[in-house]
């Protein structure tokens, strides 16, 4: 899958009310994921889509208040929004990772995400 396959997949799952773009919000979920996860949490493979390594202490509602302040949304949109890259992102790990691993490294709320 290339970035645009994702950023499209991503784009087609979000509600019609939410004006941004599949690669904009694919890049805030991500930077506000990588901002927050230990390397470790992050499994790797989801801080290296956007090179940062964070501090730990992600909560769910920390994530999804973040990507609302991030884009200007309520937390509602915010949250959908978020499962569809995660969705996506899942997806696109699943042929090349263990996708268990991932789901394992991360809080289990945010890992229900990726479900």
């Amino acid at each position: 899958m290339t970035a645009d396959d994702l950023y499209r997949r991503v784009e087609a799952r979000l509600p019609d009310a939410i004006e941004i773009d599949g690669k904009t919000f694919t890049h805030e979920v991500l930077a506000a994921l990588a901002e927050r996860l230990t390397p470790d949490e992050a499994a790797e493979h989801v801080a290296e889509l956007v090179g940062q390594h964070g501090e730990g202490d992600l909560t769910r509602d920390e994530f999804i208040e973040d990507i609302a302040a991030r884009l200007d949304l309520d937390d509602d949109d915010a949250e959908l929004g978020a499962q569809a890259v995660l969705g996506v992102i899942r997806e696109a790990l699943e042929p090349v990772v263990a996708i268990d691993q991932v789901l394992e490294s991360l809080p289990s709320d945010l890992a229900a995400m990726m479900q």
